[in-house]
């Protein structure tokens, strides 16, 4: 999995070698299912962006790899999302506060078996990552990987309602665009 950034032919006493310098810094993304935003391209959220984005930019980077997580509504499940949901809609409140009024923490999430999944493709340790939670980028380091960037480096063109969204997690559980 790593993209080719220079290439030559060099001449020795040996004979012919290619040469062939190497980016190896691939792009990770440990990407949490979201049924709404990748299904049904729900315009509340931007799971849908991230996902496409991450793939664009593991095309244009020459590597990387996406670990998909069956996390559905930050661990909660999907009947509980739904739920949050609703409270959402009727009490006109942000995700945060819906979780709150549902009596559940604002994220279950541990990453553990998709941190297992990753140490399995035996990737280098010095990695990009497509995401601004901080709870990845901490377990990403507890397991020893070295984060290079954060990308993306500004946040992604959403519409008003997914911006909405995403200012909500920058602001209240700490993410990072």
């Amino acid at each position: 999995m790593m993209a080719i950034t220079a290439s030559t032919i060099i001449k020795t006493e040996f004979g012919d070698f290619k040469v062939d310098l190497q980016h190896n810094e691939p792009i990770v993304r440990l990407h949490s299912a979201c049924l709404f935003g990748e299904a049904f391209r729900s315009l509340h959220c931007d799971c849908s962006h991230q996902i496409t984005e991450t793939m664009r930019l593991i095309q244009e980077n020459g590597n990387g790899v996406i670990i998909y997580s069956y996390q559905e509504g930050r661990g909660i499940g999907l009947k509980n999302k739904i739920k949050a949901m609703e409270v959402e809609r009727t009490n006109k409140v942000d995700t945060v506060e819906a979780f709150k009024k549902l009596g559940f923490k604002t994220d279950y999430r541990d990453y553990k078996i998709e941190i297992k999944a990753l140490k399995e493709l035996n990737l280098n340790k010095k990695i990009k990552t497509f995401s601004g939670n901080p709870k990845k980028i901490e377990a990403l380091e507890k397991e020893g990987y070295i984060i290079e960037r954060i990308i993306p480096e500004k946040p992604l063109n959403l519409n008003e309602i997914a911006n909405k969204e995403r200012m909500t997690k920058t602001k209240k559980l700490g993410y990072k665009y």
